[in-house]
């Protein structure tokens, strides 16, 4: 039976240097920063871990790293690819760290659509799951995938796979729906996969969130999830709205390059994003820095650029 993952999960940046090279050096030294914070856990190889920027090797890499400095938090790999041979290929590569992996976490495969009908998508994850040596996460995110969603009635079914785990959902809408689909069962969980949706999730049922803010603002991000898994929804409620205030002028504005941006001066070490995506210029990290000092966040040079 699975547990649910409750809490707060860091879906972690890959650190590259201004040559856009891999700093695993760098990585681990992040790890080491939230091992020391209230997260439930870390998930490397994710959307915000540019996953489809890293080729396999430097992937497996990623992994090997996290498995070695997870402390005690959970550990989710992203492992989805485009076909399902592909994927279980994938995560029988790290198979070698499954006893450090928790979790994999696996996008549906997107680029020919039309061809993701509910079944093809139900036998893609059968199939995952039953090769894999740990349980999987289905993972949506449908901005990131040519807008392709697993149906409700598909995760429902998909819930009773004894190596399917949960979802980790980052549509802005569906999460209600998911929740539904789950029917409240305590072996799989239903996590947000954004700030924009996680009050809506906790207050439905989910026991917590996969959020981006959470590279930079752990600790506050978890005490939002901790108060309304304690019943303090009127607590969660404002600690949420101050947070999410503080998120759309730091780590919100505009992707991956204003995360990695806001983490450097807190003293993470995340660097640049691999182009075409750009970095944050001297003017947008200069705002940001600005609206970190206006609320009371220490500015820590020791991080990267």
């Amino acid at each position: 039976m699975n547990p649910l993952l409750t809490g707060v999960i860091v879906p972690a940046t890959t650190p590259f240097d201004d040559a856009e090279d891999l700093r695993l050096d760098w990585l681990e030294h992040n790890l080491r920063r939230w091992s020391t914070t209230a997260v439930r856990g870390v998930m490397v190889l994710g959307t915000n871990g540019e996953f489809r920027s890293v080729d396999d090797d430097e992937a497996r890499a990623v992994v090997a790293t996290a498995a070695a400095h997870r402390g005690d938090k959970t550990l989710i790999v992203g492992a989805g690819r485009e076909s399902t041979r592909l994927t279980v290929r994938f995560i029988e590569s790290i198979a070698e760290h499954a006893d450090a992996i928790d979790y994999v976490s696996v996008l549906p495969p997107h680029y020919f659509k039309g061809a993701m009908t509910p079944e093809a998508l139900r036998q893609h994850y059968v199939a995952v799951a039953d090769a894999s040596p740990v349980p999987v996460l289905l993972y949506v995110a449908p901005s990131y995938a040519n807008g392709v969603l697993i149906p409700p009635a598909v995760v429902a079914s998909l819930a009773d796979h004894p190596n399917i785990a949960g979802i980790k959902d980052t549509s802005n809408d569906q999460i209600t729906a998911y929740l539904l689909a789950a029917g409240g069962r305590d072996d799989f969980s239903v996590l947000a996969g954004t700030m924009n949706t996680i009050m809506t999730g906790l207050l439905f049922g989910s026991p917590g969130g996969v959020v981006s803010a959470a590279n930079f603002f752990p600790d506050e991000c978890a005490e939002v999830v901790r108060l309304a898994s304690d019943g303090k929804q009127a607590e969660s409620l404002a600690a949420y709205a101050d947070l999410q205030r503080l998120i759309k002028v730091t780590g919100g504005r505009r992707g991956v390059a204003s995360l990695k941006g806001t983490m450097n001066l807190l003293g993470y070490r995340a660097g640049v994003p691999r182009g075409p995506v750009r970095a944050l210029d001297a003017d947008e990290t200069a705002a940001v820095r600005e609206a970190l000092e206006a609320h009371g966040k220490v500015v820590d040079e020791g991080g990267t650029r």
